[in-house]
């Protein structure tokens, strides 16, 4: 069956043989790798006798509005759970899908943050999210910057997520973590966020692994399993940096 408004209408096929595509440019204006994928074989095709064929430049401002749009509602959506939100938009500099600025009426002092990571849980490819009040203009970058230069501290303002395998990274550049734990592909289950002592203690607790400071470097070093090390930190319940 036809698509009576549609220019062009291919029929065909979704081929189980892979074949080599690519590469494309990404939103980035960068290339995005060459992937394999399944090769389409096109059975017949029907066009309108004056048709118009829309092609759409690879890393130009139609490629991000496309793959941004789907997510400005989703983010908005997700923030309005946890705080009264008045607008979202995802940056033409952060290619329309990879940064975001968030308006919010504030009510009480954890909105903003509390925003932050809704969005980030709504649109998991976000780099950044800046918060702004309702006077500030989310369109308008100065006011943005302003905003960012005049309402800004950044010892409480300031939130850096981040999602990383390397204990020793998390330990040098967190202050907060939060847990994950559940069953793979069945379930999962996220802590509130933890001061990075409790959080790690937890965390090593059900993995069964302490971990202990190097005296001269103060480097994190996991002990030897079943060590006297390892024994002592268990017994006292203390699985993240034991203290004589």
């Amino acid at each position: 069956m036809l698509v009576p408004d549609a220019e062009i209408v291919l029929e065909g096929f979704i081929t189980a043989e892979l074949t080599y595509e690519g590469p494309f440019v990404d939103i980035t204006g960068t290339y995005d790798p060459i992937r394999r994928q399944h090769i389409i074989e096109i059975t017949g095709m029907f066009t309108k006798p004056d048709f118009i064929y829309h092609g759409i430049l690879p890393g130009g401002d139609e490629h991000k509005m496309l793959m941004g749009a789907p997510y400005e509602p989703k983010i908005y959506k997700a923030v309005a759970g946890v705080t009264e939100v008045k607008d979202v938009l995802l940056t033409k500099g952060g290619c329309g899908y990879l940064h975001a600025v968030i308006q919010i009426r504030k009510s009480t002092q954890g909105d903003g943050k509390n925003a932050i990571m809704a969005a980030f849980a709504a649109h998991t490819s976000l780099k950044h999210v800046v918060v702004v009040d309702e006077d500030i203009d989310p369109a308008n970058p100065h006011e943005v910057e302003y905003a960012i230069a005049t309402r800004v501290s950044g010892d409480k303002d300031i939130m850096a997520l981040i999602v990383e395998h390397d204990l020793v990274s998390l330990d040098y550049t967190s202050d907060k973590t939060i847990v994950f734990s559940g069953r793979p592909s069945v379930s999962g289950i996220a802590s509130q966020p933890l001061s990075l002592r409790e959080g790690m203690n937890k965390f090593l607790k059900e993995i069964g692994i302490t971990f202990r400071r190097e005296p001269e470097s103060g480097r994190p070093r996991s002990n030897k399993i079943d060590s006297q090390k390892d024994r002592e930190q268990k017994s006292s319940g203390e699985y993240y940096y034991f203290k004589a």
